[in-house]
């Protein structure tokens, strides 16, 4: 499984994106994660390995704090530690 980050292409998920659509990152230049089909992967894809996603996950989070689910008004701030176990969670089950 290869990790990468993608943008849509005319609002559709790219053909070599297996399983897509998660970790996004809500600036004007959207980009999403998902997982490539091996040999399919344009040249000049951003990979990552876990901890590299983690760390773009961690400064997606100082930008922009995500909230405990289910989302209120005053729903406690996700901690860095737990970003970090959502991603491994999120790699471990495609692994």
């Amino acid at each position: 499984m290869t990790i990468v980050e993608y943008a849509l292409v005319s609002g559709r998920t790219p053909d070599w994106i297996i399983d897509g659509g998660h970790w996004g990152n809500n600036d004007a230049n959207m980009k999403l994660i998902g997982t490539g089909v091996e040999g399919s992967i344009p040249e000049g894809t951003i990979t990552y390995t876990l901890e590299e996603l983690q760390t773009r996950q961690l400064a997606i989070h100082a930008q922009e704090p995500r909230k405990k689910q289910p989302v209120q008004a005053d729903s406690a701030t996700v901690t860095d530690d737990e970003v970090k176990a959502e991603i491994k969670e999120w790699v471990d089950a495609r692994s």
